[in-house]
């Protein structure tokens, strides 16, 4: 299911400052907030959810069922406080197991069912089955409209339905390449387009038909789950276990969890935000895709409850609405990331990153209307940053966030997750000799930190940022076991640079010329966002490698010394604040 209805820098910056004056106030919180409805909280009727659909209204209707088992317990409705449940019992329903839903323009809901198709005007059933439609077989999807109030439809074959006369596409008398259609959408152009299981997709203007596949394409499985029409001419295709496509018009691009951080090549289902973002849900969890950017939610960094993703909605109100294979139905009501460069408050550096990006189609700065943004830096973005002015922000991208500010004890505190550290060897704690706060005093002989597993380097965008003061040439701020040396100063010149690399023959190290082993404090940094390496110091960039993938591990975090914890590598001075991002942060 699918919804898918100059000035010099000088000027801009007092034409924005004169804006602050008149920015209203509103309390929105950053961290977004996660509701999840089940068969023990709610009037929810059956814990698997494969369709969605948000009515003018704002209800939400929820089919329940499951992939590949005849199971599910009806047609549930929302509006928020009550559920009203239709099943075969109580209703015309055909099946109470579900494949699809969709809304037509007069409202009517129609669900695709294991036994049947029915459009349902909040009164009436209406029931298509093989004996009084041209759907050649019971088990259909629901219809997906085109600007003339047709309904297309998946259902052993590809019909069109124009509410009186049925219009049948099969193998036999078209150019469709298989009869076993998972998905239809209806592309910009008005050209309709079937996805198959075994023989790719298949795009029909109205008089010829154009099949592509695995053969005369960069699509890259046949097994074709789910499509997606945006509203800029792309079509976005789903497989099972090849991952998803992008369809431009010409030509196609391919995505895999080796190639983006797409968190699984199983795509359950595509779907398309108001704002023209990406939604796939996976085996693995939910990514949102910007065009540039990925962001993956599971169950071990959001409030998702099953990592298993069959359908997406949207409302009016900006809340993604989640179906689950066994977790029921999430509602999560995402908040702006505001604190642009990372650094746990909303003050003027961001203000100024904001104002560096006025006017332009900036993804990391495009904060409002909220929650996605409407792809120009403008005064809605300049509203939603002064809503968090001056507060300290708890990132729903920050992975972990260790403030270094106990005064005793050998644990330091994940303040942003689970991973709490221990600490090795004698470290001392420093309540009041921090940058930001308190820190933590390393001896260079034996000193360090260790904690979990925080975030596979190969996996995604990610960032790793740490004030530091003291070292010395070659000695290392932050490794991962049998990973790389994330950050460390260079054994030649003490200057700030990365292990982390591709595991390719040809692959090198990140050097800088900006030394770090100098006595100051020194807020050092590496981010990935999918095809550059950089380093920053004290928010400045100081080296940039394009390259494609780093190599991956799975290893502990070690916090002050390499994971091997040879002779020389440990850190000798203080470290505060160290942060690791699931994003790409610009300071």
């Amino acid at each position: 299911m699918r919804i898918q209805k100059t000035n010099s820098k000088r000027t801009r910056i007092l034409a924005v400052s004169g804006l602050i004056l008149s920015v209203a106030s509103a309390a929105w919180s950053q961290t977004g907030e996660w509701t999840v409805y089940n068969t023990t909280n709610s009037g929810l009727p059956y814990n698997g959810i494969t369709a969605l659909v948000v009515d003018d209204q704002g209800i939400v209707w929820i089919g329940t069922g499951r992939w590949w088992a005849h199971a599910g317990g009806g047609l549930a409705k929302f509006d928020g406080t009550n559920w009203t449940v239709y099943n075969t019992g109580n209703s015309k329903l055909p099946d109470n197991d579900h494949v699809n839903l969709s809304m037509d323009a007069q409202g009517n809901i129609w669900s695709g069912t294991e036994d049947g198709l029915s459009k349902f005007d909040g009164v009436t059933w209406t029931v298509y089955r093989t004996g009084n439609s041209g759907m050649m077989d019971n088990q259909s999807g629901s219809p997906e409209f085109d600007d003339e109030g047709n309904a297309w439809i998946a259902c052993g074959c590809l019909a069109k339905f124009d509410g009186t006369h049925w219009t049948v596409y099969h193998t036999g008398n078209s150019g469709l390449p298989n009869n076993f259609v998972t998905d239809v959408a209806i592309d910009a152009h008005g050209d309709v387009w079937a996805c198959t299981f075994g023989s790719g997709v298949a795009r029909f203007d109205g008089q010829k038909w154009t099949v592509y596949n695995t053969a005369n394409s960069a699509l890259p499985h046949n097994d074709v789950s789910f499509l997606a029409a945006d509203g800029v001419g792309n079509v976005w295709a789903g497989t099972y276990g090849g991952g998803l496509a992008k369809f431009n018009g010409t030509a196609w691009k391919a995505y895999n969890v080796a190639t983006s951080g797409l968190p699984d090549n199983w795509i359950w289902n595509l779907s398309i935000d108001p704002n023209g973002n990406l939604w796939a849900g996976t085996k693995a969890g939910l990514a949102r895709f910007d065009g540039v950017h990925w962001t993956v939610y599971n169950t071990g960094n959001s409030g998702l409850p099953d990592n298993n993703v069959y359908c997406v909605a949207f409302d009016a109100e900006g809340t993604i609405w989640i179906g689950t294979q066994d977790g029921g139905l999430a509602a999560f009501r995402p908040q702006p990331v505001v604190d642009f460069n990372g650094d746990g408050c909303v003050d003027i550096q961001d203000l100024l990153r904001l104002i560096e990006s006025w006017g332009q189609d900036e993804p990391a700065v495009d904060i409002g209307p909220t929650p996605f943004g409407d792809g120009v830096i403008d005064a809605a973005d300049l509203e939603v940053l002064m809503d968090h002015w001056g507060q300290e922000v708890n990132d729903p991208t920050l992975a972990a966030n260790w403030k270094l500010d106990e005064t005793e004890g050998t644990v330091a505190c994940d303040s942003a997750g689970a991973y709490d550290g221990l600490l090795v060897g004698d470290p001392v704690w420093q309540p009041t000799g921090g940058k930001v706060g308190g820190a933590l005093q390393l001896d260079g002989v034996d000193d360090c930190m260790t904690t979990g597993f925080v975030c596979d380097p190969s996996k995604g965008f990610f960032s790793v940022f740490a004030w530091v003061q003291g070292g010395a040439p070659g000695q290392v701020i932050v490794s991962q076991d049998k990973g790389a040396n994330w950050l460390l100063a260079d054994p030649a010149t003490g200057a700030i640079m990365s292990g982390l690399q591709s595991g390719g023959r040809n692959s090198k190290a990140l050097y800088s010329n900006v030394i770090i082993a100098d006595g100051d404090w020194h807020r050092v940094g590496f981010t990935w966002d999918g095809s550059n390496r950089v380093l920053y110091v004290d928010g400045v960039k100081v080296a940039v490698d394009t390259q494609a993938t780093l190599a991956g591990s799975n290893g502990k975090m070690v916090l002050g010394a390499s994971s091997t914890l040879a002779s020389g590598t440990f850190w000798s001075g203080l470290v505060d604040d160290v942060r690791i991002y699931d994003r790409a942060v610009k300071p």
